[in-house]
């Protein structure tokens, strides 16, 4: 039993050192810029050091690492500390600043978990004083593109990032003046299309019952290859799975098959249902529907 305890202990700590690390490696992509002093004091959550550095050469505040492209104000992101974070803001950093190498806002890098592999959770404090510095809640990247690194970047918003992190944070967007209804010229999909797509049922119903979005718009339009063919998808095509199809058409012989396959499917798709109950109440033609994704 002793020996177990000590293997935990050991296997906790080395797992501590390890984001520890990761952490610690944000920091040193810094290393040979001129901001490495400044990234070293954000990690250390020194405001004091921080004033300094800023105050005797304010364009420390413009350096990105040639890594990841992350300035100060994101590393203080990334590293969780507040404190860093809010004077460096209160220093003169561009709440607006972007990433050159992602074009990723940092009111975008705002929307990730905290924590750690033991506890997740997520935090809109960052998000919030950005937008209270004039952050843009209404920018975005309008087209997916492989950056010089050979990354493949992804057309998004802030809304679409909160519309796929959780409802608090697109409430918090909308408040500042984003806009629920702007569509990316990538497939012209839109922040409530995003929810959809990631099944985040509670946001979806929010911009039903709340923003009055409408569910007959299209979620998407993509190219498909190799045969070049153009296909849009709407909200039947993401809501509807083999389980509550079987249930929309009548076939208890496949819903009896699907629930001895997985007892609990019913459950699961429980908050499913009541959506699509919702939707057909709206209008939504489920009945002839050709789905897509199934």
């Amino acid at each position: 039993m002793i020996w177990i305890k000590h293997s935990i202990l050991v296997t906790f700590c080395f797992l501590l050192m390890s984001c520890n690390g990761q952490n610690s490696q944000n920091t040193e992509y810094f290393e040979g810029t001129r901001a490495y002093e400044l990234a070293k004091a954000v990690e250390r959550g020194d405001t004091s050091i921080i004033r300094e550095l800023v105050e005797k050469d304010s364009t420390l505040l413009k350096v990105h690492d040639p890594v990841t492209g992350s300035n100060c104000l994101s590393l203080a992101i990334d590293l969780e500390q507040f404190g860093s974070f809010k004077k460096l803001l209160e220093l003169g950093t561009n709440p607006n600043a972007i990433n050159p190498l992602t074009q990723y806002s940092v009111l975008m890098e705002a929307f990730q978990p905290f924590g750690n592999q033991f506890e997740w959770r997520r935090e809109h404090k960052y998000a919030k004083l950005l937008l209270e510095h004039g952050a843009n809640p209404n920018y975005a990247v309008e087209r997916d593109f492989i950056n010089e690194k050979g990354h493949h970047i992804s057309a998004t918003s802030p809304l679409m990032e909160a519309s796929e992190y959780d409802l608090d944070a697109v409430k918090l967007l909308l408040k500042y003046g984003a806009n629920p209804h702007k569509k990316l010229q990538e497939d012209q999909s839109t922040p409530f299309s995003r929810a959809v797509r990631r099944g985040k049922i509670d946001i979806v119903n929010f911009y039903i019952d709340s923003v009055r979005v409408d569910v007959h718009q299209p979620m998407a339009t993509v190219i498909r290859k190799p045969k070049n063919e153009r296909v849009t998808f709407y909200i039947q095509d993401y809501v509807v799975n083999k389980f509550t199809k079987a249930r929309l058409t009548g076939n208890t012989d496949e819903v009896e098959r699907l629930k001895r396959e997985n007892p609990d499917i019913e459950k699961a798709n429980e908050d499913l249902w009541q959506l699509i109950q919702k939707l057909k109440g709206l209008g939504v033609n489920f009945k002839d529907y050709n789905y897509k994704l199934i």
